[in-house]
């Protein structure tokens, strides 16, 4: 029989452990409340009806209602609200073991996702439907559904939708008793839920091995998991976490003879279905309850309890639901045929628009070409007309240079003429002294002379001679003092008095290196009134008054 202190003191740890949710409850509700508008309070109800189906199922139920009853009345429809809304309710149908209803409301919310093509919601219904056929005991479908859902996830890197299908493909191949592939499929959901981390999830995995360490002996190592799973359930409010942990429990105390403990734990798995309307957890723990009594050799409530079950039973698993599911999944089929011809006609119109859209932007494109061609010819005929005319310009600035150098060179020629000149002029006035010498030693050598006399006159004509050499050597040096001199003297005499002729300019370099007039008679070969003129003609050019003196004023250019 039932124990009443064990029934009262599971009764005050709710009590007890529930406060520690209240604060996310209220959390949520007050979302609720405080919203602004209808899409807001919308997706505030869907989200504390996910929280409520753990804690509080007939809480849940109203909340969905609540949710669909306002995107009935709304005048713009969010087609992912009213999809979440669907798979809540599905997840509702699911708990109280309405299979066939909750099938339904998943081929509604995949009917609107894959109408508008959103593969993480796709792949949740998937899932979801996955679950529905477990529960169903239609295990091979419900793995065809989370592979479905796994495929979708892994595309979209879902770390958390990958570990939740791994974990359920888990539980439909223990029930087929493929235990190995279960035990991996375990291992991968638990390793995706610790990487996350979701501790909450890492003990969903933990109590789905436990079933492999209780199949395997291994009754310690179950144990040990299924109370701890017991006691977060219990701690955080999870009443359909709570109703399969005492379940799973009740089983590991049968396999260790434990009957006393195991029924204690069915007794609890029981309250918790009941009061939350779990139609198949509460059948299942009636069969297993009586089991236990059999075990215990009490065969009158074994037999009690075999009928509860088989009543429970009848009302969850029976040829009508098969039958209403068959029918929602061929209605779903035709729908999605229908689905499927419409989206290939808009999809055959949207080609043609592409072909036709593809074919304008190829004229543009032409068009484009066209302009950056006349553009860049345009840009070309300028950078060559640019050449053109520097090539020009250069050629004419070399044809500029090349005139000047050539006034250089036939100004060198003429002063090369002038130096030739001069010296053919010093050539012709040697030469005429020396004739001249020439002729005088005739002359006095004709009159025959006496020798004194004679004598004189050589001593005379050798003296001549003699300061003609030394008057030649002085204008040697001196030629070349004024070539010193004129190398730039001359220049800037041209300049600042362009009025100056080349014999004026010569005297005026005579006159820098202090010579006086005679010097200068000799080594000019004229006479001193020649020079005199040539000084005054000097001096009235340079513009020099009565007071300046001549040499000082050349002498400080």
């Amino acid at each position: 029989m039932r124990s009443p202190l064990f029934l009262l003191y599971i009764l005050c740890t709710w009590n007890v452990f529930s406060q520690v949710v209240d604060t996310t409850l209220i959390s949520l509700q007050k979302e609720v409340t405080i919203a602004t508008n209808d899409s807001i309070k919308i997706a505030a109800l869907i989200e504390l009806s996910a929280y409520q189906m753990d804690h509080d199922i007939h809480s849940a139920e109203q909340s969905i209602n609540q949710a669909l009853t306002l995107i009935d009345t709304s005048k713009i429809r969010n087609y992912k609200q009213l999809g979440a809304t669907y798979i809540q309710l599905g997840v509702l149908n699911r708990r109280r073991a309405l299979h066939s209803k909750a099938i339904g409301y998943y081929f509604k919310a995949l009917e609107i996702f894959k109408t508008h093509q959103d593969s993480l919601l796709i792949s949740d219904v998937y899932h979801n439907m996955g679950m529905a056929y477990r529960h169903e005991k239609d295990h091979r479908k419900a793995i065809k559904h989370y592979k479905m859902s796994i495929a979708i996830k892994e595309h979209i890197k879902d770390t958390h939708g990958l570990g939740a299908g791994y974990n359920m493909m888990g539980v439909s191949y223990r029930q087929l008793q493929e235990i190995d592939t279960a035990m991996l499929y375990y291992k991968k959901a638990k390793g995706l839920f610790a990487s996350i981390p979701s501790p909450d999830d890492v003990r969903r995995a933990n109590n789905n091995m436990a079933v492999v360490f209780r199949r395997h002996n291994q009754h310690k190592k179950a144990l040990e998991l299924y109370q701890e799973n017991i006691t977060h359930a219990r701690r955080y409010n999870k009443m359909y976490s709570l109703s399969n942990g005492y379940y799973n429990l009740s089983k590991v105390y049968i396999n260790i003879k434990e009957y006393s403990n195991a029924l204690k734990a069915i007794d609890s798995a029981i309250i918790v279905s009941k009061a939350e309307g779990f139609k198949e957890y509460e059948s299942r723990a009636y069969l297993r309850k009586s089991f236990i009594y059999r075990k215990m050799g009490n065969y009158k409530d074994a037999y009690d309890n075999y009928r509860i079950y088989n009543r429970k039973s009848d009302s969850i698993y029976n040829i009508e639901n098969v039958k209403k599911i068959q029918s929602l999944e061929l209605n779903f089929g035709f729908r999605q045929e229908q689905l499927a011809d419409s989206l290939q006609f808009i999809k055959e119109k949207k080609e043609v628009a592409l072909i036709a859209e593809a074919e304008a932007s190829k004229k543009q494109l032409y068009f484009l070409l066209f302009i950056l061609a006349l553009t860049a010819a345009a840009i070309i005929w300028i950078l060559i007309r640019r050449v053109y005319k520097g090539k020009a310009q250069i050629i004419a600035e070399q044809l500029e240079k090349e005139e000047i150098q050539g006034q250089l060179l036939s100004q060198k020629v003429k002063a090369k003429e002038e130096d030739i000149k001069r010296l053919v002029a010093d050539n012709s006035m040697r030469l005429a002294f020396k004739e001249e010498l020439l002729q005088q030693l005739k002359t006095k050598i004709s009159k025959q002379e006496q020798p004194e006399t004679l004598k004189k006159s050589l001593e005379s004509l050798t003296l001549e001679l003699q300061a003609q050499i030394n008057t030649e050597g002085k204008s040697s040096i001196l030629q070349e003092q004024i070539d010193g001199v004129n190398e730039g003297f001359d220049s800037r005499l041209r300049t600042l008095y362009p009025t100056l002729t080349k014999s004026e300019r010569e005297v005026c370099a005579l006159l820098r290196l202090n010579l006086s007039i005679k010097e200068i008679m000799i080594i000019r070969g004229t006479t001193i009134d020649a020079i005199k003129s040539v000084r005054y003609r000097i001096r009235k050019k340079l513009q020099l008054t009565a007071k300046d003196e001549l040499e000082q004023f050349i002498q400080n250019l």
